[in-house]
């Protein structure tokens, strides 16, 4: 965990915490994101199907309803929107996001999904948590701490409960719990994984302040998993507590971390816990626990950027057709300029950029090439966040499609934005597999860049290790490469595809409904083919070109995964990163659509990798 000196601070960006309606307070708010402190004894918002959800006057006496009434009180605008991203427990304090944007949203939903988000929360515990690993000679000693895995079951009573455990402190048999009890055994489909990392903050009076950290977030998973340990929260009377010493459940959510939907950072928020939680443990409060929360961005060196995609028109392309060593794209400029406007909120909104600008972390003043930069579209992103964007492509109409949308743009900004100094950014024609001629990279020298990235490029790039060459070239000793791809494993064209279990047999049902006959299928993705690198042209309007218009064609090149990572090795790259990003799509209501939802979900159908140039080359 970084140490809050490393976060820079963004209190232009904040307000002073405030009461906004029933001890809720604001700790921060923009057109996306409002996070705000839970008080004690207040719902996040009731739960459909309950009594409480039911009554408006009760789902107004909730966190969600609090919010709700202060954005619509602050935007006095029609159709304004909140939805709930994550929950708190009614009797536990602490953090909360909701969104008030579309996009904000769904990134949030998919980040909260897959656990990126970050979340730490405080507790006092019954008990004292002595460490029970032996300290080796020369050792310092270290706090104890251990992880909790088991898969929670709710009872008919509204209690969870572990169905099989496993409370491991170091070193400890995660066989079995602390007192050597197997877990019981599953039956197929039962319960919900969980599990809780600890560590031990402070000891005394016979109690422990501990914070935890979790990999899932399941409902009371804290409080179940502290309790089945042998030491249930102090004031959890609903857990086995056996003492309420400060009449509350001594739980706090105290760090919230996330990617701004919009700008791409990562912003993390404090809260610190009540004193009340030191003094039960006879300890002082640290001096940061003396003020109010306060939001804070983390800061990170110049190093990672985006792109779109580029193709190389080849000298060696045949009169009247082409062949696998023409990637250019000059040829379909119009169609691909036209296609991102029409698909702008599709993957490459709401997946792509989101993900990317994740993983760049932009910071004003840093210096990226955007390899394959078509339109020009993510380059201007980056110089609205200050970052001086450098964009290159093969296709001289992209590029000049580019200059024109970046003219226009800049004049509107001159207008509207008070000049706020944002810097325009600059396209240049070129080949990727030829970085070191093309001219315009240098700024006024030999000044390198910060970062380099492609986006959806580089499966369409051959020969690709002087596209990597040619990056590492540009690049600061650190600086970083960013590239995202379809997913080599389970979207390679021509040889993978989905289907359905007993697909087959579907012929030979002749009676019941589209339901009983798809119900309990499972949708997979079939793969035909994966080590063995090809290539394949791409029809990239197949439906037009069905009914008779001129395809519109590209190449692609598979390569398995172990090949982007020895061509980037060969270069002199160290990958830090890889994450895979699922489909944003969701199928229209019908029989099959909650598998063909759940399978998207789980099958990527994107492969990001963030690689570092080696210091020394």
């Amino acid at each position: 965990m970084r140490d809050r000196d490393d976060f820079a601070d963004a209190s232009t960006a904040a307000r002073d915490p405030a009461d906004i309606g029933l001890g809720v307070r604001l700790v921060y708010e923009d057109e996306d994101v409002v996070v705000v402190d839970k008080p004690f004894g207040l719902v996040t918002a009731p739960m459909p199907g309950t009594p409480e959800h039911e009554n408006p006057e009760l789902r107004e006496r909730s966190v969600f309803g609090v919010v709700k009434r202060y954005v619509k009180d602050q935007r006095r605008q029609r159709g304004t929107r909140v939805w709930i991203i994550h929950r708190l427990d009614k009797e536990a304090t602490g953090l909360l996001v909701f969104a008030v944007s579309d996009r904000a949203y769904e990134q949030l939903k998919e980040e909260f999904r897959t656990k990126r988000a970050h979340r730490l929360y405080m507790a006092v515990v019954e008990g004292e948590i002595t460490q029970d690993v032996p300290v080796l000679p020369g050792r310092t000693p270290q706090p104890a701490s251990g992880i909790i895995k088991s898969a929670l079951v709710e009872g008919p009573d509204g209690l969870m409960r572990s169905a099989g455990a496993a409370h491991g402190a170091r070193g400890s048999d995660e066989r079995g719990d602390r007192r050597g009890r197997a877990p019981r055994p599953l039956a197929p489909g039962e319960g919900q994984n969980a599990v809780t990392h600890w560590r031990v903050v402070a000891t005394g009076a016979g109690r422990t302040l501990v914070q935890l950290r979790l990999d899932t977030g399941r409902k009371n998973q804290i409080r179940v998993h502290m309790k089945e340990m042998g030491h249930p929260l102090v004031g959890d009377l609903r857990y086995g507590g056996r003492s309420n010493p400060i009449a509350r459940l001594c739980l706090h959510a105290t760090e919230l971390g996330f990617t701004h939907p919009a700008t791409g950072q990562v912003v993390r928020f404090f809260s610190p816990p009540a004193q009340a939680f030191y003094g039960l443990v006879d300890q002082r409060p640290p001096e940061n626990s003396l003020a109010g929360a306060r939001p804070s961005i983390v800061g990170e060196p110049p190093a990672v950027a985006r792109s779109s995609a580029l193709k190389k028109e080849s000298a060696g392309a045949r009169e009247g057709g082409r062949d696998a060593s023409d990637t250019s794209w000059d040829h379909v400029a119009e169609w691909y300029d036209k296609l991102i406007d029409e698909r702008r909120s599709d993957h490459h909104e709401n997946v792509i950029l989101p993900g990317v600008l994740r993983l760049l972390r932009p910071v004003a003043g840093m210096r990226v090439l955007d390899l394959a930069c078509g339109q020009g579209d993510f380059c201007r992103r980056l110089s609205g966040l200050g970052v001086r964007a450098v964009g290159v492509d093969a296709s001289t109409k992209l590029i000049e499609a580019a200059r024109n949308a970046s003219e226009g743009s800049a004049g509107g900004a001159d207008e509207n934005d008070g000049g706020e100094g944002n810097a325009e950014p600059v396209f240049v024609v070129g080949d990727a597999r030829e970085l070191g001629a093309v001219a315009g990279l240098s700024a006024g020298g030999d000044e390198k860049f910060d970062a380099v990235t492609s986006i959806m490029a580089l499966m369409n790039m051959d020969p690709l290790g002087p596209v990597l060459g040619g990056v590492a070239e540009v690049l600061k000793p650190g600086g970083s490469l960013v590239f995202v791809i379809l997913h080599p494993a389970f979207r390679a064209p021509g040889q993978t595809s989905w289907g359905w279990e007993g697909e087959r047999h579907q012929a030979r049902r002749h009676a019941g409904t589209e339901a009983q006959k798809h119900g309990g299928e499972r949708q997979y993705r079939r793969v035909d083919g994966y080590l063995s690198p090809g290539q394949m042209p791409i029809v990239m309007n197949p439906g037009k070109a069905a009914h008779g218009a001129e395809p519109v064609t590209t190449w692609t090149f598979h390569r398995p995964i172990q090949a982007y990572a020895k061509l980037l090795s060969e270069a002199g790259f160290v990958i830090e990163m890889i994450e895979e990003w699922p489909s944003a799509r969701r199928s229209s209501p019908g029989p099959r659509a909650a598998e063909e939802n759940r399978a998207r979900r789980e099958i990527p159908m994107f492969l990001a990798v963030r690689a570092r140039k080696a210091d020394a080359m």
